[in-house]
C-alpha cells in the first residue's frame, strides 16, 4: 500500500497539535479537533460514510431521545448509594436499568447503552458495564434535555420537509420568514413566523428553544473576556453613574444567560441598570436572577428605554433579512446619545473560504426555520450602512467563530 502524503502530513501535525494540547497552548484543542476531523474525513470510505452518517448518527439521536424518557442519563450517574456528588461509578446494565424511570427492561437498556458506548456518548467499561462521559452527564441538565426535545420533537420535522418545499419553491432558498420548511412542516405557512408561532401556538418550544440557546452559548468566548472586546475601556470608562441610568439592554435576550455571566465577570463594577428584553411571553419565562429587570419588548418597535451605554444584539441580526435587520437598528436610533450609546452586534461573520461546521450548520437552520442567513463581512457592514449608523469596529477572539461589531450614530 502506497503512502498517502496527505495522511503523513495530517498525521505530523496531529502530534505537533498533540504536544501543544498537553503543553496548555492557547487555541491548541481546537486545531487538533480540526485536524482530527481531517483525517477521519479522508481515511473513511464511501459505504463508511454513508453508513455512519444514515445509520449510525439518526439511531444515536433515537437513542439518547428514548434515554430522556426513560431518566437514562440519571441512571447512570449515580452510583450505588445514590451520591450524584461524587464521579460515577462503572454499573451493570442491570443496576442502571432498575433505576431507570419508567422502569425499562434490561436487554432493551443494555443495547442503547452499547450504541451510545460506540457513539461515544458513554463509556463501556467492561462487560456489560458502562460509565457516563462528560456529554452524558450533561444530558441530566434542564437546558441539554431540552436542547435535544427541541431539536428532535420540534425542529426535525422542519428538515424532513425540505425535498417537498424546495420543489415546490423552485429550489431557491426562502425569502420570507413567514414562507420556510419550518412553517410549512407546521400548518403556518404565510401567516406567522417561528418566534410568532412560539407564542400563539406553541409555549413550551418557546421554553425548549430557549434552553437550547443557552447551551449553545455555553464554553465559548464571552464577547467581554479579556482579549476580545474591552469592556472597561469603551463601555464602563465614561458610562453615565446616576442613580437610574441604564448600562446594558440586552435586546432579544431570551432566557438572560448573557446578562447573568456579564454580571458574574464584573460585579458591582457595572455603572448602571441591565435590562433584559424579549418578546413578553418569552421574558415571563425567564429568570435571570437577581440585579436583572426584565421587560417586554418587540424590537421591531421603537426602543422605550433611552440613553442606554449599550444596546446589545446577540444572535439577533442572523435571525432576520435585510430589510427586517435595518428596522430593528433604525428602531434603536431615537434611544440612542451621539458620542455615547453604542449598538454591539455579537453574531458570527462568516469567512469566504473554510466556514467550521458550527457556522454552516447554523446557517442551515436559520434558513429552515427563518429564512434568514449568515453574513460575510462586507455585507455586514453595507446593511448597517443602509441603515444608517457606522461600524466603529470589528472585534473577534482567537478562540471564537463569532465577533462583536461595535456601531455608534455619527
Amino acid at each position: 500500500m502506497h503512502r498517502d502524503p496527505v495522511v503523513d502530513f495530517l498525521l505530523k501535525g496531529i502530534s505537533q497539535l498533540g504536544e501543544a494540547y498537553q503543553n496548555g497552548e492557547q487555541g491548541a484543542r481546537e486545531r487538533l479537533m480540526s485536524s482530527c476531523q481531517s483525517l477521519f474525513s479522508h481515511l473513511i470510505l464511501p459505504a463508511e460514510s454513508m453508513l455512519m452518517t444514515q445509520w449510525a448518527h439518526p439511531t444515536h439521536n433515537a437513542v439518547i431521545r428514548l434515554g430522556l424518557d426513560i431518566h437514562l442519563f440519571e441512571a447512570l450517574q449515580e452510583d450505588s448509594a445514590g451520591n450524584k456528588d461524587d464521579a460515577p461509578q462503572s454499573q451493570s446494565t442491570s443496576a442502571i436499568a432498575a433505576r431507570t424511570n419508567p422502569k425499562t427492561e434490561p436487554a432493551l437498556v443494555g443495547r442503547m447503552l452499547r450504541h451510545l458506548a460506540a457513539m461515544g456518548t458513554v463509556r463501556e467499561t467492561g462487560p456489560d458495564t458502562f460509565a457516563p462521559t462528560p456529554f452524558a452527564r450533561a444530558l441530566t441538565r434542564e437546558n441539554f434535555r431540552d436542547s435535544v426535545l427541541y431539536i428532535q420533537d420540534d425542529y426535525q420535522s422542519s428538515l424532513s420537509q425540505w425535498p417537498d418545499f424546495f420543489r415546490q419553491n423552485a429550489y431557491a432558498a426562502p425569502a420570507s420568514s413567514l414562507e420556510t420548511p419550518f412553517t410549512y412542516a407546521n400548518g403556518c405557512f404565510g401567516r406567522m413566523n417561528y418566534f410568532e408561532y412560539f407564542g400563539r401556538c406553541a409555549p413550551r418550544m418557546g421554553k425548549r428553544f430557549a434552553g437550547m440557546m443557552d447551551v449553545w452559548s455555553r464554553d465559548r468566548p464571552k464577547w467581554f473576556w479579556d482579549g476580545y472586546y474591552p469592556v472597561r475601556e469603551r463601555l464602563v470608562d465614561g458610562a453615565s453613574r446616576e442613580p437610574l441610568a441604564v448600562f446594558l439592554v440586552d435586546v432579544g435576550g431570551g432566557s438572560g444567560h448573557d446578562l447573568q455571566q456579564l454580571l458574574e465577570k464584573f460585579h458591582d463594577k457595572i455603572p448602571g441598570r441591565l435590562i433584559l428584553q424579549d418578546r413578553p411571553e418569552i421574558v415571563q419565562i425567564a429568570d435571570p436572577g437577581a440585579g436583572i429587570e426584565k421587560m417586554g419588548h418587540d424590537f421591531l418597535s421603537e426602543q422605550p428605554i433611552k440613553g442606554a451605554r449599550v444596546y446589545y444584539l446577540h444572535s439577533i441580526i442572523q435571525d432576520w433579512d435585510d430589510a427586517t435587520n435595518i428596522r430593528i437598528l433604525r428602531s434603536l436610533i431615537p434611544a440612542m446619545r451621539k458620542g455615547y450609546t453604542k449598538i454591539l452586534i455579537n453574531d458570527y461573520v462568516i469567512p469566504n473560504e473554510g466556514a467550521h461546521w458550527l457556522q454552516t450548520s447554523l446557517d442551515c437552520e436559520l434558513m429552515s426555520t427563518l429564512g434568514a442567513r449568515h453574513r460575510t463581512e462586507a455585507e455586514m457592514r453595507s446593511m448597517i450602512d443602509a441603515a444608517g449608523l457606522t461600524v466603529k469596529g470589528i472585534f473577534r477572539h482567537p478562540l471564537s467563530l463569532d465577533c462583536v461589531v461595535e456601531i455608534e450614530i455619527e
